[in-house]
């Protein structure tokens, strides 16, 4: 048996593998990463800043009129910087095409308040609609939420 024949074939059967799309599932493995990264830079360095490295230019969150960073700042501004905001996905889709997804799931604000009174904590309800970049990274284009009880 030759061996160039073993190897084109094997080189070929490769190639394609590389070239396959990836599966559906795939896609929502991408986007609930983005989704856990954006958490956990929100605990690292606070959620302010996790917004403003997640969200795209143009993204849309539904507690502000305005959009992108201006957004960001006008939501934020409102806390304290000792604030935390934690989340934990419950649900992950994407649209068939994989440029499209989105997440949803509990999320938890705490802010702090001064020696001896109790913090302010609201839990609720989150969605984040992700949108997949020309790099071939994830960033949020819409953002809302629900508080309990409301």
């Amino acid at each position: 048996m030759k061996l160039r024949p073993i190897l084109v074939l094997s080189s070929a059967a490769a190639l394609l593998a590389a070239c396959a799309k990836p599966s559906p599932q795939g896609f929502k493995d991408e986007v609930l990463a983005a989704d856990k990264a954006f958490n956990a830079a929100s605990a690292k360095d606070g959620p302010k800043a996790a917004f403003l490295a997640f969200i795209a230019p143009d993204a849309k969150l539904l507690s502000s009129d305005d959009q992108g960073n201006a957004a960001v700042e006008n939501v934020f501004m409102q806390l304290p910087p000792t604030a935390t905001l934690s989340w934990e996905p419950g649900f992950v889709d994407v649209s068939g095409s994989g440029d499209l997804g989105y997440t949803w799931g509990r999320y938890t604000l705490i802010v702090r308040s001064p020696k001896g009174k109790q913090p302010f904590i609201q839990m609720g309800t989150y969605f984040t609609v992700w949108k997949r970049q020309a790099d071939g990274g994830w960033k949020v284009v819409l953002e809302g939420n629900h508080p309990d009880g409301k």
